[in-house]
């Protein structure tokens, strides 16, 4: 579809329509006009770029054709008279069109009418188009004589001719909405006979023309449906034709409609531009902008008065295109804007744009000032002023001798001076300039760049001999120096643990002391200066040599002493003197100062043996390795360890309540040390051993919590350092009796009004149990005897209540028990009301309560089918069942009761519902026959009467074509036939029939289901026979066109959904008869 700048698809009206852009874009989908079936489209590619969409690329062509086509006819240029002789080429050419734009093939018609195609699919008949215009034709049956072909020409050109007229017949277009820059129109198709002709392909041509040119061209091309044209002028009048077009074809162009746009606010203006300056005033002149329609009455000038914060002050309001900015700033910006004014409204404001008024010489700068200084640059910066606009910086290499030099010119208020000399002086300054000139130069000032790092020194060398503890390295300084002189050295060492720093200074060589004999040490050095620090240098890797070990560390008594032996452990000497320790020696020093050596080896730990209980000992440890023996660590004095306790003398009682003793026990002799605590053991119950009670070093103890009338055992050992001794004899003792404990173990059984406790008797402590009271939080108790049950009468139904149980003996009463929460139950639900909700003649729905059921109530409904007992027929929670199998027009009494936990409710009244009658059967399709233009011949199966009723039939018929959507009686009565008559030629119908019971005893009719549609089409009308001047002997009868595979598609689809309707029907019937 080729398409322009002014036209768009309208979807839901002119503002929301998808535009038709520029024509040089590629294809757009189009919708079709809502009166009409959807056009077939093909699938479309935009040509190459060089190639307007408006000239066919491809066999598809949109626009018009092209110059070589002979296809450009209109009706203006049809022969009227007998046709001139036509070439080959012509006469192929209008056969071709002739069997495209035709239904039928030649000779009679079809006795079924042509159906429009609905699916966008090509017919049997397949066109192929050209490049350069020609039109093949193929048609999928016998090829037809040549004689036969030459008599058809007559034929032929009345079908142009007819076809051509109908497409010239195309409404003009109607114009439905303008705004400024916009329209919205609606094409409406020619009227074409659909019988003859299809129009799926026809498109609509659509040109537009400015008033006062003469010119028009084509904005649109594509299917009948609304338009908006986009990107019109304001104010402008136009003129629109149109034209029907059927590929290459096009028909005669309708009489132009003229319309105009609206105005509206002027253009956007361009911005002021500046036409002299001075000091204190500018002057700005503007070109006039577009008025679209309406005249400008006012020019508004703003501006910002020279703040630069983004807000404008009108300046100058008229119709005068320049004006003159007085009472300005010297040197100072000004940015303005300007807008267009008409009675419409304002327009929008031109682009902002600056202008600066003329000022005088900047005033001599201050001297650049050194952010930062580097090896080989220097960062300078300096202010700039409001009158300063660029900046010229020069520096002076003295070393050169050349002077002063341009090193940077600009605006920018720094610069970075690089490629300099390290360690070099360099002199400056700053020159400003704006439009006046350049300004003095300022002082000169002098920066120098910082000097460079020095080199990195030579190798550390070793100066003398290493000793166990220390040496001394040299070094040589640096061939480069870094521009300057070299300050310090820097000595680093590693020990193993990383490089630490042992030296800083101006010397060439250093001690490296604090070593340890036998270590590796790693030493580097680097030097520093002015300009940085240089890297270290390689390293020296130096070994100190190994002594003697160290002291050794004291030895350490290694868990408890033993009576006859103890265990000692000692660690690693501070140093082993560089060399592995070989071996340790202990010595022992007893009571009497005999000195014996107990153990050499290399452990460092030892057991020694044949010891006196409770003596002390002295003990020293030395190490060796390769080179010698070190000195004696100091002495550790262990003692010996003691023996255990004796067995303490059975422990004395002392009762203080039924829950609670003393017991006491006298201290036993302790063996050579000092008793630390006693651990306390007791037995609750012969069968089970002795656990520990108390573990401390008092000689009596407190045991609480006990039970009454209860048997204990109990008995006590010392413990001192050398472990437990042996238990007393067993010391046995019985606690005093108490009142009972509390009630544990409590049933309840509860009903509307009264509630039977059951428990179970507690322990009496050692006193039988004589009563028992109970509080349900009245003030008074209830007193019972040693009975475990009791039934609490008189309660209130739905009540919570809280019991507690106390047990009473000759010590005293007992503890209550827990409270128990009782909750009587509820009385017997009422009965709820029955209501039917649906009386159908088997079966009865029935509903009782509101749908909400909380309490969980069940529901019992009994039927009277007799009239002797009622049966009942459902039992549940629900609140509606149906009742099923039951007689027709038969009435039934019922009642109903409710169940909850406090038992079965009473009966509801009787409620009397009766069903209703039985509609007929459904009947079978109906059988259309004898189908004629406007009438056909209906029979269908009659039914049998339902008893005394009787049955009549009812006729509906729906005309598929003229697109209804409810049946229509046609006929009613008792007949299983009817005749219909003025029926639509060609046209598709439905029929339908139903049974209808009519009740004898007065009641309203009953109507039975309808049968399922029968489909059928009345004939076309015979075709009337063009007088034809050729002999009868050319005449030729076309043969009986097969049907589609789209016709035998859709008549096996209506044949299976007639089957799954009578089956379902025959499902739904069947199961209805068993409930």
């Amino acid at each position: 579809m080729a398409s322009s700048d002014y036209s768009e698809k309208v979807k839901g009206g002119p503002n929301n329509a998808a535009q038709y852009y520029s024509p040089f874009n590629s294809h757009y989908q189009t919708q079709p006009h809502p009166q009409y079936n959807p056009p077939h489209h093909h699938g479309h590619h935009a040509g190459p770029a060089h190639l307007h969409p408006g000239v066919p690329s491809s066999p598809h062509m949109h626009g018009p054709p092209p110059s070589h086509s002979c296809n450009n006819l209109t009706p203006s240029v049809l022969p009227t008279g007998p046709s001139p002789p036509l070439n080959s080429e012509e006469r192929i050419r209008q056969r071709s069109w002739y069997k495209k734009c035709r239904k039928t093939e030649e000779g009679n018609y079809y006795r079924q009418p042509p159906r429009r195609n609905k699916n966008n699919k090509t017919n049997n008949n397949s066109v192929n188009i050209s490049v350069n215009g020609d039109i093949h034709h193929q048609n999928n049956m016998a090829n037809t004589p040549t004689a036969a072909s030459t008599t058809e020409n007559g034929a032929e050109l009345e079908v142009e001719r007819k076809f051509f007229q109908q497409m010239s017949n195309i409404p003009e277009p109607k114009v439905k909405e303008v705004e400024p820059r916009s329209a919205s129109l609606i094409m409406a198709p020619p009227d074409f006979d659909q019988s003859e002709f299809e129009m799926s392909t026809v498109h609509v041509e659509l040109q537009l023309s400015e008033k006062g040119r003469d010119k028009y061209r084509t904005v649109y091309s594509g299917p009948f449906q609304e338009i908006t044209l986009k990107n019109l002028k304001p104010a402008t009048e136009y003129s629109l034709r149109a034209c029907s077009r059927f590929e290459e074809l096009k028909g005669s162009m309708t009489e132009p409609v003229v319309f105009k746009t609206l105005c509206c606010v002027p253009d956007q203006p361009q911005h002021p531009k500046l036409a002299n300056k001075t000091k204190n005033s500018l002057l700005l002149k503007w070109n006039a902008a577009c008025e679209n329609g309406s005249k400008i009455s006012t020019y508004s000038l703003e501006y910002d008065k020279g703040l630069n914060n983004g807000e404008f002050y009108e300046v100058y309001s008229g119709l005068v295109k320049q004006h003159r900015v007085n009472y300005l700033q010297a040197g100072t910006k000004y940015t303005f804007r300007l807008a267009a004014i008409n009675s419409i409204g304002k327009s929008l404001f031109s682009e902002l744009t600056s202008y600066c008024t003329s000022g005088t010489v900047p005033p001599q700068p201050d001297p650049p000032t050194i952010a930062t200084s580097q090896i080989n640059s220097l960062n300078l910066s300096w202010l700039k002023r409001q009158s300063d606009e660029t900046f010229t910086l020069q520096m002076e290499d003295e070393t050169t001798g050349h002077g002063f030099l341009v090193v940077y010119n600009g605006p920018n208020c720094s610069y970075k001076v690089p490629n300099l000399q390290r360690n070099t002086d360099y002199r400056f300054r700053l020159s400003a300039k704006n439009e006046e000139g350049p300004s003095k130069w300022s002082e000169i000032v002098t920066y120098q760049t910082l000097p460079g790092p020095p080199g990195i020194p030579s190798k550390v060398q070793v100066k003398g001999k290493i000793h166990a503890h220390h040496f001394k390295v040299t070094w040589d300084p640096p061939k480069d120096t870094g521009g300057t002189k070299v300050f310090n050295y820097h000595v680093e060492m590693d020990d193993g643990e990383g490089f630490r720093n042992i030296y800083n200074g101006a010397e060439l060589e250093c001690s490296c002391d604090g070593l340890i004999p036998g270590g590796t040490y790693n030493v580097h050095v680097a030097c520093s200066g002015p300009g940085g620090k240089s890297d270290f240098s390689d390293s020296i890797s130096v070994t100190t040599p190994a002594v003697i070990p160290g002291q050794s560390q004291p030895p350490k008594l290694q868990g408890k002493p033993k009576a006859t032996s103890l265990h000692l452990r000692w660690g690693p000497p501070v140093t082993d003197g560089g060399s592995p320790i070989t071996e340790y020696i202990v010595q022992m020093v007893s009571p009497d100062n005999t000195t014996r050596e107990v153990y050499k080896g290399r452990d460092t730990d030892c057991v020694v043996a044949g010891l006196l209980p409770g003596r002390p000992y002295l003990f020293q440890v030395k190490c060796s390795n390769k080179i010698g023996a070190g000195p004696w660590s100091e002495s550790c004095e262990v003692v010996s360890g003691p023996g255990v306790p004796d067995a303490p003398k059975c422990p004395t009682v002392n009762w203080k309540s039924p829950h609670c003793i003393q017991l006491s026990w006298e201290k036993p002799v302790n063996n050579g040390a000092t008793i630390t605590d006693y651990r306390l053991e007791w037995q609750q119950k012969t069968n089970l051993d002795f656990t520990q009670l108390y573990v401390g070093p008092q000689r009596k103890y407190e045991i609480k919590n006990l039970l009454p009338a209860t048997n204990y055992s109990f008995k006590v050992s010392a413990i001192n350092s050398a472990g437990a001794g042996p238990f007393s004899s067993v010391c046995r003792c019985q606690t005093q009796p108490s009142s009972p404990a509390a009630v544990v173990h409590c049933k309840v059984q509860t009903t509307a009004t009264d509630a039977l406790l059951k428990w179970e008797e507690p322990h009496n402590n050692g006193s039988e149990i004589l009563s028992y009271n109970i509080d349900t939080g009245d003030k008074q108790l209830i007193n019972i005897t040693d009975a475990t049950e009791y039934r609490l009468e008189h309660l209130s139904p739905d009540t919570v209540y809280r019991i507690r149980i106390q047990a009473v003996n000759a010590i005293g009463p007992g503890a209550f028990s827990f409270a128990i929460k009782v909750i009587t139950k509820s009385l017997p639900p009422a009965p709820p009301s029955l209501e039917c909700v649906s009386a159908a003649p088997n079966s009865l729905k029935l509903k009782w309560g509101d749908g909400r059921n909380p309490d969980l109530i069940q529901y019992q409904l009994e039927i009277n089918r007799d009239d002797k007992h009622f049966q009942t027929v459902y039992y549940g929670s629900a609140h509606a069942y149906k009742v099923n199998r039951l007689s027709e027009l038969t009435s039934y009494d019922f009642r109903i009761f409710a169940i909850n936990d406090a038992g079965c409710g009473e009966y509801s009244n009787l409620y009397k519902f009766s069903t209703t009658k039985a509609p007929p059967p459904p009947l079978r399709a109906p059988k259309v026959s004898e189908i004629t233009v406007n009438s056909c011949q209906v029979e269908w199966q009659g039914c049998k009467s339902m008893g005394a009723d009787s049955v009549i039939y009812q006729l509906q018929i729906l005309c598929i074509t003229r697109g209804e959507h409810e049946y229509k009686s046609v006929y009613r009565g008792t007949e299983t036939s009817f005749s219909i008559q003025n029926l639509t030629p060609k046209c598709d119908y439905q029929i339908r029939v139903s049974a209808i019971r009519i009740c004898a005893d007065g009641l309203p009719d009953v109507p039975g289901s309808y049968s399922s549609g029968n489909l059928f089409s009345t004939l076309a009308p015979e075709p009337v026979k063009p007088v034809e001047s050729r002999p009868p002997s050319m005449m030729k009868l076309a043969k009986p066109k097969a049907l589609t595979d789209q016709q035998i598609s859709l008549l096996l689809l209506i044949g299976f959904g007639v089957l799954a309707i009578v089956v379902t029907w025959l499902t739904q019937y069947i199961l209805s008869g068993e409930g």
